[in-house]
């Protein structure tokens, strides 16, 4: 039996796991579509054969980085 590891602190939070359509309608507000997403946001979550989310929080601080870019 492996041992089991534990934890010096909890994990960051790094909020909810979303699907493409969500990430597009409630961070983007449905100007762009779960395809754009799917394609062009990075640190996606593959949990599975066709099952991808994001964390909440990452598409946030990579939007901030992308808005800090361009100016």
């Amino acid at each position: 039996m492996a041992p089991t590891r534990q934890l010096t602190s909890p994990p960051v939070d790094r909020g909810r796991l979303l699907t493409a359509s969500q990430v597009a309608e409630e961070i983007f507000s449905g100007t762009v579509s779960a395809a754009w997403v799917r394609r062009r946001v990075p640190f996606k979550v593959v949990l599975g054969h066709s099952t991808v989310r994001w964390f909440e929080r990452d598409v946030h601080s990579w939007l901030i980085e992308r808005r800090k870019e361009r100016h």
